[in-house]
């Protein structure tokens, strides 16, 4: 995969679309005889309400565990006695579908897969154990200090908006959902319309295609669209500390409001990200806080976008007496990246590391499968992939002050810590 010409683009990545907006993207790739699929529906937790937090990551789980023809126990065997996979979950604006099975087994799986999607049974019991192990799960989450700290950082970015909430939801959401709750979302949001299934592997496009028509070209529906209110940036500090007791590391989110996937500048927003806490052991601000100073276990820049703003932050894990000298030096360094041109040669070395590790990500059908995935998902362009490295190669110092300066304001972020309750007060 490391040539130009074997990366996933508009001659080899075969598009179908059902009559029903269910769109098709298949890369065949006979390298094993395994093959990879990734399904997506528009049916996330942006649609849900938000006292009933968690119900699209529960529904979604909940496919998995019964459907009309066969028990959860016979999905099961069936699947594992394949060595095959099927897993189902819920995002922010999706449904997700991941399999993988051997190629002569993808009949099967996608069998199971249209099942589940279509006749779910929903049994009451399985509703009950899953519910149950989900509030489980939440209220061990409780414990988890980088965990809690990105969930509150999220929180106190959003506010009310969507993205502000888990999608997992709370104990006390979670809840509240009952069957019907379930069943009618179901009814309102799971359904094909601008959907995608993206299959990677050995595999025969045609014999796929007319099998998606038999399984799913007469299931109609579209999701209604998530109508997401406007978000503003932070203009003053925002903080909260979650006291979690019984730990000896704090955990801190540091950061603001980003970009949505499809902006214009979502690769100079990456490749500052890489340079500034990326790169190496984690660009600038790991070299400045784990190696120079030797505070932190764990120190690093991330950018993530979506459909709506998402965010850039730094996520760090150090000692609770370090916490001050932590956020001190990532404003320090925001700062540094606002006013100092990066020289030619640091960002040379980031953009060859970009352009270097494209090729790793691409040596699996797991790989590849996400890749388009989340190329056709945003809307991105099928010619995605083989136009990133002359798009990264034309990221400038000067870009990289601008993005600094347009998307990082040392005097307004948005922070959160957790971990023992010493730390506030240092």
């Amino acid at each position: 995969m490391g040539t130009r010409s074997a990366m996933p683009g508009p001659e080899n990545i075969l598009v179908h679309h059902l009559p029903n907006d269910l769109r098709i993207y298949m890369y065949p790739n006979r390298t094993v005889p395994a093959v990879v699929i990734n399904g997506s529906l528009r049916a996330g937790s942006v649609l849900e309400p938000a006292e009933l937090n968690g119900l699209a990551a529960l529904t979604a789980s909940l496919l998995r565990r019964g459907t009309t023809r066969h028990t959860f126990e016979e999905l099961n065997e069936h699947i594992e006695s394949l060595g095959a996979a099927i897993e189902f979950s819920g995002g922010r604006h999706a449904l997700d579908i991941v399999a993988n099975s051997l190629s002569e087994d993808l009949p099967t799986i996608l069998a199971y897969i249209a099942e589940m999607l279509r006749e779910p049974a929903f049994p009451a019991e399985e509703f009950q154990i899953l519910k149950q192990q989900t509030i489980t799960h939440l209220q061990e989450r409780a414990q988890d200090p980088h965990t809690m700290a990105f969930i509150t950082f999220r929180g106190l970015l959003y506010g009310d908006h969507p993205y502000g909430r888990p999608v997992s939801g709370w104990p006390e959401t979670v809840a509240r959902i009952t069957l019907d709750h379930v069943r009618e979302f179901y009814a309102q949001n799971i359904a094909p319309g601008k959907g995608q299934i993206v299959i990677v592997g050995d595999f025969d496009p045609d014999h796929v295609v007319s099998q998606l028509h038999e399984l799913l070209a007469d299931w109609e529906g579209t999701p209604p669209e998530a109508t997401l209110p406007p978000v503003s940036k932070p203009e003053e500090i925002r903080e909260e500390f979650v006291h979690i007791p019984d730990k000896s590391q704090s955990d801190v989110v540091l950061g603001w409001l980003g970009i949505p996937r499809k902006h214009p500048d979502w690769t100079p927003l990456v490749v500052a990200n890489v340079l500034w806490g990326r790169f190496g052991m984690g660009g600038r601000i790991g070299a400045r806080i784990r190696e120079k100073l030797g505070l932190a276990y764990y120190a690093f820049g991330n950018v993530d976008g979506n459909f709506g703003p998402g965010t850039w932050n730094v996520n760090a894990g150090v000692a609770p007496e370090n916490v001050p000298i932590v956020i001190e030096s990532v404003l320090e360094e925001a700062r540094r990246l606002q006013e100092e041109p990066v020289p030619p040669e640091e960002l040379e070395d980031t953009k060859t590391f970009i352009i270097g590790s494209l090729p790793v990500r691409l040596e699996t059908n797991h790989g590849l499968a996400s890749a388009i995935s989340d190329m056709v998902w945003y809307d991105l362009g099928l010619d995605y992939l083989i136009k990133l490295e002359e798009r990264v190669r034309a990221v400038k110092p000067e870009d990289i002050q601008r993005i600094a300066r347009t998307y990082l304001d040392p005097d307004a972020y948005v922070l959160a810590v957790a971990g023992p309750p010493a730390m506030e007060g240092e």
